[in-house]
């Protein structure tokens, strides 16, 4: 009985050993399948994948490759990205209907209906996407000028999260007064510039105060008080020109803005803040 089990032990163990080879031999086989459907020069994103998601990338598109744990769970998972999203599709002939939320520290594509293992999902974004840390600050324009975009904007508290889809592309659910939104920026220029934000607010819903501050180290520079506009909607964005600020310095700064009292159920939801040197 003994010579017998070890037979059968001898005859199973390399058996043993090469299954979990061939396991992976066989997962690294889907994966190259699929990375040759994509163009050549697509490239794989370690940073933005996960064990439910393989990611490539090449320029402003991504693709997600699902594995089998967002198969299971119908959801795929990428971490918040610095880029305003131009579309999303299944890669495949998928009929499953595909949505997106996005939550404050990752963006949640999911689906109900089954979709088949090593499926992916397609998705193109106006600028190359970069994960916040490293998102570069904004830099000043040859007038001295800056834009700042949401999609650079860092988020802080519970409910704020940047949106990045093509209709709303815009810091969104600011509806906890200590949550607030910070831009970090080059000045090149010192000087007197007009600051004014591109806000959209529901019906109803305006006459929130809030504070915009530029900062500098531990210090704050500047400071404008404003009162948010109803729009009639929250995606309607309006320039509203909140006053004039001085920078005496050139250098590295932090403007954020800051709700104050929210008198409704929302502050605003802002595109874009402008900051447009004067000339002497």
């Amino acid at each position: 009985m003994k010579t017998e089990l070890f037979m059968c032990e001898t005859f199973l163990r390399p058996r043993m050993v090469l299954l979990p080879v061939i396991m992976c031999a066989a997962a690294a086989l889907s994966v190259r399948a699929i990375a040759d459907d994509l163009p050549q020069d697509a490239q794989r994103a370690e940073s933005f994948s996960s064990s439910g998601v393989v990611v490539f990338e090449r320029g402003t598109t991504l693709w997600l490759q699902l594995k089998a744990e967002a198969i299971a769970e119908r959801r795929a998972i990428l971490p918040r990205l610095c880029a305003p999203i131009r579309s999303w599709r299944w890669r495949n002939d998928s009929d499953a209907e595909l949505k997106f939320v996005p939550e404050p520290t990752n963006w949640v594509f999911s689906w109900k209906q089954p979709v088949a293992e090593g499926s992916v999902i397609e998705v193109e974004f106006d600028s190359v996407p970069k994960l916040p840390q490293d998102c570069p600050a904004a830099t000043s324009v040859g007038d001295g000028s800056v834009l700042l975009h949401a999609s650079q904007a860092a988020t802080f508290g519970e409910k704020l999260r940047y949106e990045p889809q093509w209709f709303k592309n815009t810091v969104g659910y600011w509806t906890v007064p200590t949550d607030y939104a910070a831009w970090d920026l080059q000045i090149d220029q010192p000087g007197q510039f007009t600051v004014a934000i591109l806000q959209g607010c529901g019906t109803g819903q305006g006459g929130s105060d809030a504070a915009l501050t530029l900062r500098q180290g531990d210090g704050v520079t500047a400071e404008l008080p404003f009162q948010t506009v109803d729009t009639g909607h929250f995606q309607n964005f309006r320039w509203l020109h909140l006053g004039t600020i001085t920078v005496e310095d050139s250098g590295t700064y932090q403007l954020r803005i800051i709700p104050v009292r929210i008198a409704k159920a929302a502050l605003c939801d802002i595109r874009m803040v402008h900051l447009v040197r004067q000339a002497r």
